[in-house]
């Protein structure tokens, strides 16, 4: 059964690209091993895919299209990343919460200073929070950014004020201050940006930077050097 609509889709398959040469590009046989992605010529949601020797028509779901360049390549990725061209894109299919089926959106209530953002995934909303803290979600990049790059104030949710004028910070126009043993505060346009350091590593005190935590075996070793000798 499955050798004769294998022959039936391949018959298929060279009536199509018979009739529209844009279809040149895919294969009428399909490699034996692997999965493979082909673009369709007019749709920007639909491609054809090989899978160990057998091709079939597939469809990305919505707020996901064809990809052939990027990250993404023969696979479906989400909408803003993909260049269409003049090929058919479907209109949104919404639901509470979801504007398409699959993507990252603003939350409902459209704050422009939030730190939450909703994930799609087949029209059901999943609230997430911007990681690191500190970040604002910023719909023009579908992601988290810095609150000065999306024009929000981060003072209420880091608790910090950058001062109005601190020239005398070494680090100065960015000065940086202590905010805990993990993190400190860069300031950048006068909003609070927040630096954390990463898992194995705390902040100097001295140097306002994050430095490598000492492993345990080297906190143990005697220091060998100055004037004296150590036994």
């Amino acid at each position: 059964m499955m050798n004769n609509l294998s022959i039936l889709f391949s018959c298929f398959m060279i009536a199509l690209v018979n009739a529209n040469p844009a279809l040149e590009e895919i294969p009428l046989h399909c490699p034996s091993e692997g999965v493979y992605g082909y673009p369709h010529p007019k749709s920007c949601d639909e491609y054809f895919q090989c899978t160990n020797g057998t091709m079939s028509h597939e469809f990305c779901p919505n707020g996901l299209l064809f990809s052939q360049t990027g990250h993404v390549v023969g696979m479906c990725a989400y909408y803003w990343n993909v260049d269409c061209g003049d090929k058919t894109v479907p209109k949104p299919m919404s639901s509470p919460g979801c504007p398409y089926q699959f993507g990252f959106f603003a939350e409902d209530d459209r704050q422009p200073c939030n730190v939450f953002y909703s994930e799609c995934a087949w029209g059901v909303p999943q609230r997430k929070q911007c990681e690191p803290y500190g970040l604002f979600y910023d719909e023009r990049i579908k992601g988290c950014n810095w609150p000065d790059q999306v024009g929000c104030s981060s003072e209420s949710l880091l608790q910090f004020k950058c001062p109005d004028d601190d020239h005398s910070n070494r680090f100065w126009p960015y000065p940086r201050y202590w905010y805990n043993q993990q993190a400190i505060i860069t300031c950048v346009s006068g909003q609070p940006r927040l630096i954390q350091c990463g898992e194995n590593s705390f902040v100097d005190a001295n140097s306002l930077s994050c430095v490598e935590q000492p492993k345990a075996d080297e906190r143990l070793r005697p220091k060998i050097g100055g004037h004296g000798r150590h036994f």
